[in-house]
């Protein structure tokens, strides 16, 4: 069970919020009340639209220039890039035209999606993150359409699934049948795809799932084993980072093996990484924890 301070925190989120989180069918005129009981359903007809029109849109774009991938791969990831860019804009659109605005503030971030490569690492408060973060790649340069997003293999093949599968993010398996080889498969996949399509920034949110379903076996196992106890976010599970920084996270010089090449024909784009994957580390690979 949660401790008593958590149990509150859940129950002020799931019965009488503050004022600042609630509804917007809650507050307002009736007049205001009434609009938005209106415009629910052609909005959420405009979601799913979006999507599914988008998705044809994509391959459409994608058929013509479907010869370059192995005769120019620097073209074809170019435009597939682009293509991902925008069906992120479609989707953080949903958060615009609901009526929430994005701020962003702290240090400036400019010099890790120009220069760097980051493990971008996300607390998992509900659905909504994930518009919200592409809300926020939509300015980050290079790296909006050079990510490599970590979800759930429920999303494989939902149309954002499908196109994110083409474009090289990774699917994982939950359960503990499954972990171990599920690590391999994660590393395996970084190999033949994190340095042949250039990627940047690798995109998990650590937690594994929503706050509300995880906090009490958190709370329980971080008891049990000696972690902090937290009340706003549970611990993080560690494998798919420790993966990830273990196959193309910073390299030291006295490590006696050097990392195997792909096998991948992408070799335009070989080149490019090629001088890094050399050195066996990333220059200035860093973590940044949301």
């Amino acid at each position: 069970m949660c401790d008593e301070q958590t149990q509150k925190l859940l129950d002020l989120a799931n019965g009488q919020r503050p004022p600042g989180s609630r509804l917007v069918i809650e507050q307002g005129s009736f007049a205001s009340r009434l609009w938005w009981v209106v415009k629910a359903p052609f909005r959420t007809l405009m979601c799913l639209s979006l999507v599914t029109i988008f998705f044809a849109t994509y391959f459409g774009f994608m058929l013509p220039v479907m010869w370059a991938r192995k005769i120019w791969p620097r073209l074809y990831w170019f435009v597939e890039g682009k293509l991902y860019r925008w069906l992120q804009s479609f989707i953080a659109y949903w958060g615009y035209t609901a009526g929430y605005d994005v701020y962003e503030y702290g240090d400036d971030v400019t010099t890790y999606y120009r220069d760097e490569r980051v493990l971008m690492m996300c607390n998992h408060q509900s659905t909504a993150d994930v518009p919200t973060l592409m809300t926020v790649l939509q300015n980050k340069g290079v790296a909006s359409r050079k990510t490599l997003w970590l979800m759930d293999i429920m999303f494989r093949w939902t149309p954002f699934g499908i196109i994110g599968n083409n474009h090289g993010d990774y699917f994982i398996q939950q359960g503990k049948a499954t972990r171990d080889k599920e690590l391999v498969r994660l590393k395996k996949h970084l190999h033949d795809v994190f340095w042949d399509r250039d990627r940047r920034w690798v995109i998990l949110f650590p937690e594994g799932g929503f706050y509300y379903k995880r906090v009490e076996s958190s709370q329980s196992y971080g008891k049990k084993n000696g972690f902090p106890h937290l009340l706003y976010t549970t611990l993080p599970r560690m494998g798919a980072v420790k993966a990830i920084l273990e196959e193309v996270g910073p390299r030291t010089d006295d490590e006696d093996e050097p990392r195997e090449r792909s096998n991948s024909k992408l070799k335009l784009l070989k080149d490019t990484v090629g001088a890094i994957r050399e050195k066996k580390y990333v220059k200035g690979e860093k973590i940044l924890k949301n």
